[in-house]
């Protein structure tokens, strides 16, 4: 599916259309032998039955972004400065990762298996929402960065935040 090359804008998403998209909750699922995934229906119902974008993301896991979502993330991304190479690295690796998916009328979605191979998933996975976008975790690597933060750890991050 061609997002950006004439194929125009998408319709309004989610259920509360004109305000933020916030995803939340932690959700365990299985990957068929199709590489298809249900989208739990909380998360589901903000995607809509509109385009959305699986790509790399850091700590080895894939992200999964609605069309709204992702055309900010494209916008901030292009408004990086291209003369510094890590960028550049950095756009390579989203874009060229990425992959443009529908969620289905069972409301699956589909993992390409370069992803799957990216974040180590078999069939077993944990779908995090992460406000702005969705995550797709091998459980054992899920569990193991949400043990990095206990309670003293999640004070200091939060000493960290200006909020």
């Amino acid at each position: 599916m061609e997002r950006y090359g004439g194929q125009g804008s998408l319709p309004e998403l989610g259920p509360n259309k004109g305000s933020a998209v916030v995803f939340t909750g932690e959700y365990r699922h299985t990957i068929d032998a199709k590489g298809r995934l249900i989208v739990p229906s909380r998360l589901r119902d903000q995607l809509g039955e509109n385009e959305v974008m699986l790509t790399i993301w850091p700590e080895g896991c894939i992200s999964v972004w609605s069309g709204e979502e992702w055309d900010k993330l494209y916008a901030q991304l292009q408004e990086q400065r291209r003369s510094e190479k890590g960028n550049r690295k950095l756009q390579r690796r989203l874009y060229t990762q990425g992959r443009w998916d529908r969620v289905d009328k069972q409301g699956r979605i589909t993992v390409p298996e370069h992803l799957k191979q990216w974040a180590g998933i078999g069939k077993e996975v944990v779908i995090a929402g992460v406000g702005d976008h969705v995550e797709i975790w091998e459980p054992s690597k899920y569990d193991a960065d949400q043990g990095d933060i206990d309670e003293q750890g999640l004070i200091e991050l939060f000493d960290q935040l200006d909020i």
